[in-house]
């Protein structure tokens, strides 16, 4: 029987092409999403290793990881741990490793800024082997009027070795430098995007302002070892106030910081994965279903000449083994080539993908060929059992169509009650106690269980759902489309399992479009709502603010209306650590709108405050009680609660203080950000030039506008729904094979049927667009049923996520993604239809009615 298989595939190669690429690509994927995070494992890993090259121990400060590079509050390191380590026995030679925060001006004048990250600034240590970068051109800095830039800096912003460039130090003072020359950093999670800067020791001390290093690395001595090193350097008790580690652990730490969000990475792409397997184990089962159906008489030959039914069950599991091993094989050497083509993907995304080589594991293969196998197989089952159940004497005596199952409409009815029933109740389940993770996860099972539901009942959807669709194209074109209309409707069963891998694909598609668009359109209205200004005018490097000069300037200005100044630091409120800050009395209500709990926004004055509800009970405050500031020198403000307002969804602090209160408690050099509103009657130009030409003094303020925000944040979103369409992007292609297929298998299986339509009038170009139109119908139900599943699962999770947030959501169906989603899936309905469709129309009408 196994010769007997092999005979069969050998025979039906081009009947199974479709279906094995099919597979094919469903295993290329989980295997390129394997090898994408293989390689970037190893390349995180080559990376770090070059960045602890030569180290074998470093001396670091407890608890250092958890703060941003630079932060002024971050620990650090005396010099005079240095000086010890250098002492230490078997040590070579040491060095100290500054990071602090030294913004660096770009060209346009302004402080370079990568998102909200700030410019980060470095030491050139003495010890050329310890440095940790090296040197790209030019030369590091040989002098304190010297510095080195990053190489992606210095591309982006076309600087010149040997040119003048600007760096602001701690203090807000601006610098210059000459540049020496250009480092390389390779890829490190510690530094991210932001621009980096390499100084001499002591100019990196003077910019950023560090107490100390942040890490300390030695190099052991011949004959030394890391352990015995470290051992060493640990011993003396006032090192036990900092993390001693090999150069081994320092490698693997930091690696392992970067690998740990290529491992989260990778487990959600091959969900991705995963769905396009199933896609692929829709259209296998679908093919063999169709295949066991033209292949009647001879299985029923087969049983008349003594084959067994367990025989032809094993011989055509046998025949989806072998169909599943080669299209899982070929699948594999796909697969690298996808890994690697998905490294380009994320990275033009803009993540951080570092550069090395395709690495394909053991592990990679065996998964990626299992899973093919398995799911080949799994889904040849059904048909195989089919195939036993074929009758001999009225398979040879011309009955080709399989006997339709007894009952089966009431057991797809039955199953489809079950799984909608469950899956309503799981979803009013979370819907109810929607808090953290718990409540959404059942949402999404519950909406997984009634789409199980709907594929349950595609059978029975499919006869009313074509008869609709085609309704309206039989009454314009003619009896083309009532044709198509009837044979599309002729096999409920084989149209649902095609439709139903493309409904999948769609629905995915609408839900993510649907979540994803309602969050942009969620901010956008708590902008709008809450802060309604025109701009923003911030400082673009962290811990600097807006000087006094400025807001004067700004408040000066004829074409400026509102000027409100934002103040913001952390304090002692009731002896308890709390966020405290100020906003300029005229913003209040107007530019800056919370949901008020009681009291009200004017009410805060001199001696008065507002506090957050979500803070009362930790404060141990109430409307009309009072609250113990710490000032700055010491000395205690009490101050009366005069409103309670809900900062959720707004940037607003705990404790909301009046300025003249909030100034002589805490002192500040200017304001964190300043609100600006234009006056009534200025244009948009004159109030944008005014802010402008108030910040032009300061090269570290940056003007931001509400629209220039919106922008951003739709420029995020579009690419959020690229990459998504992008991952089921393989999914849908495998669904339009599975249309192609059907049609090919379909126009194998009606060439009697269509060469006695060519005897009796039909056209070749009207055979053609019947097929056509076939597909069209076919693509059409799934759009229908995607687009609906997608949105009202996609409305579910909104409504789940406004309960969870108190009706901060805001519900945004994009009518026009969806649109175009469904002009895609016809356009590549029809694409994929139009080889069979061909095929059909070139066989000869006189040998086509001579096939017995």
């Amino acid at each position: 029987m196994m010769r007997l298989a092999l005979t069969s595939l050998r025979y039906r190669t081009a009947r199974l092409v479709l279906s094995s690429l099919a597979i094919g690509l469903g295993v290329a994927f989980v295997t390129g999403t394997l090898v994408m995070g293989a390689s970037m494992n190893q390349a995180y890993f080559t990376s770090f290793a070059a960045g602890a090259r030569n180290v074998d121990a470093a001396v670091t400060p407890h608890g250092s990881g958890s703060y941003q590079p630079g932060d002024p509050a971050a620990p650090a390191v005396p010099a005079s741990v240095l000086s010890a380590v250098r002492a230490a026995r078997g040590v070579e030679s040491a060095a100290g490793r500054l990071v602090g925060r030294a913004a660096l001006v770009g060209s346009d004048g302004k402080v370079i800024r990568n998102g909200e990250l700030p410019g980060v600034g470095i030491n050139v240590a003495g010890d050329p082997a310890l440095r940790g970068f090296t040197v790209a051109s030019g030369h590091l800095p040989g002098g304190p009027g010297q510095v080195a830039v990053d190489t992606s800096t210095a591309a982006d912003e076309h600087f010149r070795i040997g040119q003048t460039v600007k760096v602001v130090d701690h203090t807000g003072r601006v610098r210059s430098f000459r540049l020496a020359g250009t480092i390389d950093l390779g890829v490190d999670h510690e530094f991210g995007d932001s621009t980096v800067t390499a100084f001499q020791t002591g100019a990196g001390f003077a910019v950023t302002g560090r107490p100390g290093y942040d890490q300390i690395v030695a190099h052991a001595a011949a004959g030394t070892s890391q352990a015995a090193l470290t051992a060493t350097i640990a011993a003396p008790p006032g090192m036990a106030r900092y993390q001693v580690q090999t150069g081994g652990q320092l490698a693997t730490s930091e690696a392992n910081a970067a690998v740990g969000f290529t491992q989260q990475f990778t487990s959600a792409i091959l969900v991705f994965a995963l769905i396009a397997l199933v896609v692929a184990c829709i259209v296998i089962y679908n093919t063999f279903t169709i295949l066991i159906t033209q292949r009647g008489r001879e299985l029923a030959l087969l049983r008349c000449v003594g084959a067994s039914r367990g025989q032809v069950f094993r011989s055509t599991l046998g025949e989806s083994a072998v169909v599943g091993l080669i299209a899982s094989a070929a699948g594999v050497l796909a697969g690298l080539g996808l890994g690697w083509g998905l490294q380009r993907l994320f990275a033009g995304f803009g993540a951080a993908v570092p550069p090395g080589p395709v690495v394909l594991q053991p592990s990679a293969v065996a998964i990626s060929m299992t899973a093919g196998l398995v799911v080949t197989v799994a889904a040849a089952v059904i048909p195989a059992r089919s195939a036993t159940r074929v009758a001999p004497v009225a398979a040879l005596g011309g009955q080709h169509e399989q006997p339709a199952r007894t009952g089966a409409d009431w057991l797809r009815v039955a199953a489809a009650v079950l799984f909608a029933g469950a899956g309503i109740l799981a979803t009013f389940t979370g819907l109810r106690h929607v808090s953290g993770e718990s409540g959404f996860v059942e949402i999404a099972a519950g909406g997984c269980l009634c789409f199980l539901a709907v594929l349950a009942l595609g059978p029975l959807i499919v006869p009313p759902g074509i008869a609709l669709l085609g309704w309206l194209p039989g009454r314009l074109t003619g009896p083309v489309s009532r044709l198509a209309t009837v044979n599309a409707r002729r096999n409920p069963r084989r149209v649902a399992a095609t439709t139903a891998a493309l409904t999948i694909g769609l629905t995915l598609m609408t839900l993510f479009t649907v979540i994803v668009s309602s969050a942009q359109a969620s901010s956008d209205a708590q902008i709008e709502q809450h802060y309604p200004f025109d701009y923003v005018v911030q400082a673009g490097h962290g811990g600097q603010v807006v000087p006094p000069g400025v807001i004067g300037a700004l408040q000066s200005a004829p074409a400026l209306g509102l000027v409100a100044a934002d103040y913001d630091r952390q304090a002692r409120v009731n002896g308890d650590q709390a966020e405290a800050g100020a906003i300029g009395r005229a913003a209040l209500g107007v530019s800056v709108k919370p949901a008020m709990i009681s009291g009200s926004l004017a009410a805060i004055g001199p001696g008065t405050v507002g506090v957050d509800s979500g803070q009362l009970g930790r404060l141990g405050a109430h409307q009309g009680g009072t609250l113990v500031i710490r000032a700055l020198d010491g000395s205690s403000e009490t101050l009366r609660v005069a409103a309670v307002y809900d900062s959720a969804g707004l940037t607003l602090p705990d404790v909301l203080m009046s300025v003249g209160d909030y100034t002589r408690a805490f002192r500040p050099a200017g304001a964190d950000m300043v609100f600006v509103n234009r006056s009534p009657g200025a244009s948009v130009a004159a109030s944008r030039a005014a802010v402008e030409a108030a910040a032009a003094s300061d090269p570290l303020l940056v003007v931001n506008t509400v629209a220039g925000y919106k922008a951003s944040l739709a420029g995020r979103v579009n690419e959020i729904l690229a990459l998504f369409g992008t991952l089921l992007g393989l999914a849908v292609l495998i669904a339009l094979l599975g249309i192609s297929n059907t049609l090919s298998l379909s126009v194998i299986e009606r060439t009697r049927e269509s060469a006695l339509m060519r005897a009796l009038g039909l056209t070749r170009g009207q055979l053609r667009r019947m097929l056509l139109t076939e597909a069209l119908l076919m693509a059409a139900l799934a759009i229908v049923l995607g687009a609906g599943l997608g949105v009202t699962f996609g409305v579910v999770m909104v409504h789940a996520f406004t309960q969870s947030t108190d009706g901060q959501g805001l519900l945004s169906i994009p009518y026009s993604h969806i649109a175009l989603y469904a002009a895609i899936a016809v356009a590549a309905a029809l694409a994929a239809a139009a080889l069979p469709a061909r095929r059909a129309a070139q066989t000869s009408v006189v040998s086509a009615m001579a096939e017995t």
